[in-house]
C-alpha cells in the first residue's frame, strides 16, 4: 500500500466520485511494461516472428506492445534498436495526432525519447528536433536516438527560450510533455509519491504555461500543439489548456478515441490505471489560429566535410554528403533545421571524425545505415557470434577487409573493421554485455 498524502487522496476523491476506490484499487497493481517497435529498424510483422517473448497487442499504438514485467534492456534486439521499452500510456500521446509525414515538428522535452522515437518513425519526409533541457538526461534521449538509428532527428540540449527565439514560426507540429506533478506515476513507488506536497501542481501549472509560450513561439499560425502531462490535476491540465488557449489563441481539437475525455474539456483524454492497462495521462490537441512577428535565427551554415563525404561513398551505397559541425562529421537530418545559438548535441547521424590521415567512423553510422553498408555481417538472433559481438569480441568472416556493418537477424547493431578474415569489433564498450 502506497502512503499517499492525504491532500491528493482529497483531491482524486472529488475528481472521481464513485471510480475513486477502482481508482485506488489500480494503484495497488504492479505497473505495465510495454515496448514500441522501430518500424525505422524493422517492420512489425518481421519483429514478431524473431521476438522470444511474448506480445499483447496495443489497441490505440499500431506498433505497441505489452510484455511481461521482466527487464529486456539486455535483449540482444534491444541492443540493436529494433524495439524501445515505454510505458503503454505514454504511448497514446503520439498517436493523438495523424501525422502527415512531412511536418517539421518540436518535441519541446523529450528525455528518455520514447516519444521522439514515435515521432521519428512517422516522418518518412519531415524532420524532428528533439530538445532536452537537463544536460544528463539529453544524454541519455541522445544514446537512445543513436540506438534507434534515426536519420531525421536533431537533438538539442537547450531551453525553451532558446529553442523558441532560434525556431521561430518554423515548426509544423510542437509537442510539450511538461514537466509536471508526476500523480500518474505513483504506482511506480514510494520515491515517487514522496515527491509530490499540495502545492506542487500550483507550481507546475506556472512553470507549464512558461513553456508553452515559447512553444507559441515556435509553432506556425495554423500548426498544432500535442500537450500532454502523466498528471490528474486539473490545474495542470484542463486549467493550463484553458488558460494558455485563451492568452495565445488557440483552437482545441477533438481526439478520435474511446477513452475518458477531459473533465470540463471532451476534446480532450484522460487515461487513469483503472481504466487503462497503463500509468495516468492527460493529452490535448491545440490549433494555433493567431498570428506573430517573431523571425527564427539565421541558417546555420556548414561546410562539406570532403574525407567524410569520400568515407560515405567508399561504404555506403547511398550518395549523400557529410559536413562538419564541431570537428565532427554529419549526415544532417535536415539543413534548414540548422539555426545559429542553439545547443546541439547532433545535427543528425554522425558520421565519425578525422584521427590524421585516418577516419574513425562512428557507431552512429553503422546503426543508422547498416543495412546500406556494401560489406556487412548477418549474425543469426541468439548464435554464438551474436553473442560474441555484443560482448565486445572479434568474428572470424569471409568478407573483404574495409568496413562493415554487423546486423543481428538483419537490424543493425554495429559495425566493425576486417582485417584479413577477422572483424575487428567496433561496439562501443560502454554498451557490450558482459554477462
Amino acid at each position: 500500500m502506497l502512503n499517499l498524502d492525504y491532500n491528493f487522496l482529497k483531491r482524486m476523491k472529488e475528481l472521481l466520485k464513485d471510480e475513486y476506490e477502482n481508482f485506488l484499487s489500480a494503484l495497488d497493481r504492479a505497473d505495465e511494461k510495454a515496448i514500441y517497435v522501430n518500424t525505422n529498424k524493422i517492420s512489425v510483422k518481421d519483429f514478431c516472428s524473431l521476438i522470444d517473448f511474448k506480445l499483447e497487442k496495443i489497441l490505440y499504438e499500431k506498433n505497441g506492445f505489452y510484455i511481461e514485467n521482466i527487464k529486456r534492456g539486455r535483449h540482444p534486439l534491444h541492443h540493436a534498436g529494433a524495439f524501445y521499452i515505454q510505458e503503454p500510456s505514454a504511448m497514446f500521446t503520439v498517436n493523438s495526432y495523424k501525422f502527415k509525414g512531412d511536418e517539421y515538428v518540436l518535441d519541446m522535452c523529450s528525455a528518455p525519447g520514447g516519444k521522439s522515437i514515435q515521432i521519428a518513425t512517422r516522418l518518412t519526409s519531415g524532420a524532428l528536433v528533439s530538445n532536452e533541457i537537463v544536460k544528463s538526461r539529453a544524454s541519455v534521449l541522445y544514446s537512445n536516438i543513436e540506438r534507434m538509428g534515426l536519420k531525421n532527428t536533431i537533438v538539442t540540449n537547450d531551453t525553451p527560450e532558446h529553442i523558441a527565439d532560434a525556431y521561430a514560426n518554423m515548426f509544423d507540429v510542437v509537442l510539450v510533455d511538461a514537466p509536471c506533478s508526476g500523480e500518474g506515476m505513483f504506482r511506480r513507488g514510494e520515491e515517487v509519491v514522496s515527491e509530490w506536497n499540495n502545492n506542487l501542481p500550483k507550481m507546475c501549472a506556472e512553470r507549464q504555461i512558461d513553456i508553452l509560450s515559447n512553444a507559441d513561439k515556435a509553432l506556425k499560425q495554423g500548426g498544432i500543439l500535442i500537450y500532454s502531462t502523466c498528471t490528474y490535476s486539473l490545474e495542470e491540465n484542463e486549467g493550463v489548456v484553458r488558460e494558455f488557449a485563451n492568452k495565445f489563441g488557440y483552437d482545441l481539437i477533438n481526439i478520435d478515441a474511446s477513452l475518458e475525455r477531459g473533465i470540463g474539456m471532451k476534446e480532450a483524454v484522460r487515461l487513469y490505471p483503472h481504466k487503462v492497462r497503463g500509468e495516468g495521462q492527460f493529452v490535448a490537441l491545440l490549433k494555433k489560429t493567431s498570428i506573430n512577428d517573431h523571425t527564427a535565427s539565421q541558417i546555420l551554415k556548414l561546410s562539406v566535410d570532403r574525407k567524410a563525404s569520400e568515407f560515405v561513398k567508399d561504404n555506403i551505397s547511398k550518395d549523400l554528403l557529410a559536413y562538419t559541425y564541431n570537428s565532427t562529421a554529419y549526415i544532417p537530418a535536415n539543413l534548414d533545421l540548422l539555426r545559429r545559438n542553439v545547443n546541439y548535441i547532433s545535427i543528425g547521424v554522425r558520421v565519425g571524425e578525422s584521427k590524421g590521415k585516418y577516419f574513425e567512423p562512428d557507431h552512429y553510422f553503422f546503426s543508422a545505415f547498416g543495412n546500406d553498408f556494401k560489406r556487412k555481417i548477418d549474425l543469426d538472433y541468439h548464435s554464438d557470434n551474436e553473442q560474441k559481438y555484443l560482448r565486445g569480441e572479434t568474428i572470424e568472416t569471409n568478407l573483404d577487409n574495409g568496413y562493415c556493418a554487423v546486423c543481428l537477424s538483419k537490424v543493425p547493431v554495429g559495425g566493425g573493421k576486417v582485417v584479413n578474415g577477422v572483424l575487428k569489433n567496433y561496439y562501443p564498450k560502454g554498451l557490450r554485455n558482459f554477462k
